[in-house]
């Protein structure tokens, strides 16, 4: 009984509490299950050289040497994505097979650190910085964060596989930090300050120039906009941002001019510019009502009472919601573009882990804009602000604004406010059911997670796994290796197969990154 007064005086305080605890519970067996990761596909071929050189010298300087020379290679005859392809040659299995599950700690904790500096630097430098208001800020990061690792597209491709998951998750999470840098700059007021911001940014923003094309071209289409914006509203701060401006197309520029590009190029069908913008919408369309799972559209309900607590406190101008969600679906359809341009397809899954990822963060900042316009709508005095339009074109802007529209909005805003610990208590426990009894034990990242370690394929994997390591590392240059028994949804990518099958690059691959002449595969027993 004590335990529900509290939750209807404070239920922010015991919503954080439970959330800080789902999502860390989330969390472990995804983190354990890293144990039982292998190196696969594109790990052996990026990996090839600096694992040579490291068996050879146990140098990090000369891996560090030929991680450079390799980039330098790639980059003259197959692709221009030189900062990912850099970290590519590093992946931890070079440095030995037993290191390839800090690949999961790194990509989860790139992406949601990067998660949590954004959305702190948002809500605290554009909303309210006071201390009371942590508990809400604390419910939104929290949510946002398990919605993103329980949701992947392909976790396998997220969390498990170094190569694929630097090339996306790791740069998007780059990106993050980039964006929060670039807004730290803009809200900054002492000139040490400012340069540290510009610097920071400068060369984040010139680092994603050479990341996959899709989040290299999603970061200069930020930084353009928010310069753009900066001398439109004729910010203080908006000179400041040329630097960073300048560096991201110059990387970006670096990486699309790549001599390779055109050697790949000739291997794949590339789509027309024009159709490629336009599919890319048809593409948004689709998975924005495909991502936005029953899940994901309650746990966003959950937070409307937070968020609109949270923007009330704002000091500054809401747009209008329409313009800004427009706005945010151009930025999520303008990540299909590369991928149709190049491939004429919408992307691998490991492309649209980023995509879930970043159209999650859009429809949160939109419900805080939606809140906040509609809050300042019903404030008068909150709306005249603005320096920069009269007193004349502000009666009249709201004038014609539509009071009707945003009144039930407003109406229900209030109303959710009211009954808020009820609210949080259903949608919460609405989210639970969800989560726990979907028909699909792979649904969700750490049902699937338990799922392979209580039931022994994860360990099983590995073992098989470690077996064949002693036979790739025995000194034979001729070995036969026995087919998988187990593939686990979250490790599982592919496997070697037999000379003319589908799938043979892979045995070319271990055979040059061990040193075999010969991979077979042994039948499997009837």
């Amino acid at each position: 009984m004590q335990i529900l007064k509290q939750w209807k005086t404070e239920p922010e305080k015991w919503l954080f509490r439970i959330l800080l605890v789902v999502f860390i519970a989330s969390m472990v067996p995804v983190l354990y299950l890293s144990r039982y990761g292998f190196p696969n596909c594109d790990d052996f071929t990026y990996g090839l050289e600096t694992h040579r050189v490291w068996n050879a010298t146990h140098s990090f300087g000369e891996v560090l040497k030929t991680a450079l020379a390799v980039t330098k290679e790639t980059w003259q005859l197959w692709q221009g994505t030189w900062f990912s392809i850099f970290l590519m040659t590093l992946t931890p299995g070079v440095f030995g097979e037993k290191w390839y599950f800090l690949t999961t700690l790194l990509m989860a904790g790139m992406l949601g650190g990067s998660i949590c500096v954004l959305m702190h630097t948002v809500l605290c430098r554009y909303i309210s910085r006071a201390k009371e208001n942590r508990y809400l800020r604390g419910i939104c990061t929290l949510t946002v964060l398990f919605l993103t690792f329980q949701t992947f597209v392909s976790p396998v491709l997220a969390l498990y596989w170094y190569n694929g998951s630097l090339h996306y998750v790791f740069m998007e999470a780059v990106l993050f930090f980039a964006v929060s840098a670039l807004l730290c700059l803009e809200t900054s007021e002492q000139k040490s300050k400012k340069i540290l911001w510009m610097i920071l940014s400068a060369v984040l923003c010139a680092l994603l120039g050479g990341a996959n094309l899709l989040t290299g071209l999603q970061s200069v289409i930020l930084i353009v906009l928010l310069t753009a914006w900066e001398f439109f509203r004729k910010k203080k701060n908006r000179f400041w941002f040329l630097f960073p401006l300048v560096c991201s197309l110059v990387g970006f520029a670096f990486n699309v001019l790549a001599p390779g590009n055109l050697i790949r190029e000739d291997t794949a069908e590339s789509m027309g510019a024009v159709k490629a913008i336009v599919m890319s919408f048809y593409w948004g369309i689709v998975y924005v009502t495909e991502w936005l799972t029953p899940m994901v559209l309650v746990g966003f309900a959950m937070l409307i009472p937070a968020i609109y607590r949270l923007a009330k406190q704002a000091e500054g101008k809401f747009f209008k919601p329409l313009y800004a969600v427009f706005l945010s679906f151009c930025v999520f359809c303008a990540m299909f573009t590369p991928t149709l341009y190049a491939t004429s397809s919408e992307g691998p899954d490991r492309c649209k882990n980023v995509m879930r990822v970043v159209l999650y963060l859009l429809v949160f900042f939109n419900l805080l804009n939606g809140c906040g316009w509609a809050w300042q709508l019903k404030q008068p005095g909150q709306r005249k602000q603005s320096g920069q339009h009269s007193q004349s074109r502000q009666r009249k802007q709201s004038e014609q604004l539509p009071q009707s529209r945003p009144g039930f909005f407003y109406r229900l805003l209030e109303l959710l406010e009211e009954t808020k610990s009820a609210f949080y208590a259903v949608t919460l426990i609405a989210m639970g059911v969800i989560f726990l009894f979907a028909a699909d034990k792979n649904t969700y990242t750490s049902v699937s997670a338990v799922r392979s370690i209580l039931n022994g394929e994860a360990a099983e994997y590995a073992a098989e796994n470690n077996a064949r390591l002693e036979l790739y590392t025995n000194g034979e240059t001729e070995i036969t290796i026995t087919p998988l028994s187990v593939e686990p949804y979250l490790l599982y990518i592919d496997d070697v197969t037999n000379e003319g099958d589908r799938g043979y690059w892979l045995n070319l691959a271990l055979m040059d990154y061990y040193g075999k002449d010969r991979i077979t595969v042994s039948e499997p027993e009837e």
